[in-house]
């Protein structure tokens, strides 16, 4: 059983791992939300009896491995529109519990992009794009003496996370994505944190900035023979791999290797691992971290694929022995604009939802 077992894991690591463990501080620290579960039974015992049924399955229950992020007609687990206003708070509470501030304003903000493809598209995707239309479920009985479970999702949204006796043992598969990835205009679509009002996106704005923007500088500063080797391919791909498979396989290294870095470029490759961390809470961003330098750091994999700025098809992907992390901005958004929807995603290369890899 994978574990978080920071103490052991540090006293392990050699000081001059450039991904070396350290204290990841957040504003979380000085305003720290419920624990995950007690936000967990506080949402439940808000429930009526059919309620509960939608948001409460078995630990055991085949529908915890099932995950996407596309549109769907429905999902596993109770969605926010089937919730009273009281609800969808002690809902809002259980998603503050498992992600940082960065995250959960990142969460809630997908949500609310959805107001901007209804605004897009027209009449005809009502019911499809609803900013209301992302579900919780449980998995088991959530306390901190047994395992369980937990996934919030909809469409550009997949956060799953396994409990055992009180600490997050896995936090993925963990996907963030975003329609448009640029906005050409303002927008001021329903909020859900604050039922009744709005947010409002200026135009230029985009929810995944932080990796692209890490990834790319670390693109740039490789010298001509660094990048013949972190590009492997001129094109591409059409998007991240095994999208709603319940778990990664094994597949090659790409790219340059970090011990084919310098210092600063070293740097900047823990900042982009660092960014595809922000949305999570500190003990979980802190876990990778000493799971990736114990593995050795100097294995990690930059790869880059298609153009090499921040317009046009864009993927980038960094692996290591523990983790892959993926960006690609490939698709058209809902105007039609190429190369604005994002997809950004990390997995777990020793097994996602705490279970081992198939065979």
């Amino acid at each position: 059983m994978k574990r978080f077992l920071l103490a052991a894991l540090c006293a392990s690591f050699s000081s001059h791992s450039y991904l070396a463990p350290h204290v990841i501080a957040t504003e979380q620290e000085a305003t720290k939300p419920l624990s995950a579960s007690t936000a967990a039974k506080r949402f439940l015992s808000s429930l009526d009896p059919t309620q509960k049924s939608l948001a409460n399955l078995n630990f055991e229950d085949e529908k915890r491995l099932e995950w996407h992020f596309i549109p769907m007609e429905t999902r596993k687990g109770l969605p926010l529109r089937d919730m009273t206003e009281p609800q969808i708070k002690a809902a809002l509470d259980l998603l503050k519990s498992v992600t940082s501030p960065v995250g959960f304003k990142r969460a809630t903000d997908i949500m609310s992009y959805e107001g901007i493809l209804l605004e897009l598209e027209g009449p005809t995707s009502v019911g499809r794009r609803d900013f209301k239309k992302y579900y919780f479920t449980i998995y088991g009985e959530p306390n901190d003496a047994t395992k369980w479970g937990l996934s919030i999702e909809g469409h550009h949204i997949s956060l799953n996370f396994t409990f055992d006796h009180g600490v997050i043992v896995d936090s993925t598969p963990q996907l963030f994505a975003s329609n448009p990835a640029l906005l050409g205009k303002a927008f001021t679509p329903p909020s859900i944190t604050r039922l009744g009002e709005t947010n409002s996106f200026p135009a230029g704005n985009r929810l995944i900035a932080s990796e692209e923007d890490a990834g790319i500088a670390l693109l740039n500063s490789l010298n001509d023979a660094q990048q013949s080797k972190a590009v492997f391919n001129e094109t591409c791909p059409e998007d991240i791999l095994w999208a709603g498979e319940p778990q990664p396989k094994p597949i090659p290294y790409v790219g340059i290797s970090a011990k084919e870095l310098d210092a600063h470029q070293k740097s900047l490759l823990r900042k982009t691992v660092e960014a595809f961390l922000s949305c999570q809470i500190p003990e979980v961003a802190q876990e990778r971290l000493n799971a990736i330098a114990a593995a050795n750091d100097e294995t990690i994999h930059f790869g880059w694929a298609g153009s090499k700025t921040n317009q046009g098809a864009r993927y980038f992907r960094i692996q290591g022995p523990t983790f892959i992390a993926e960006f690609c901005n490939f698709q058209a958004d809902a105007a039609g604009k190429k190369a604005n929807h994002v997809h950004c995603v990390w997995r777990d290369l020793t097994g996602d939802f705490n279970m081992p890899l198939l065979k």
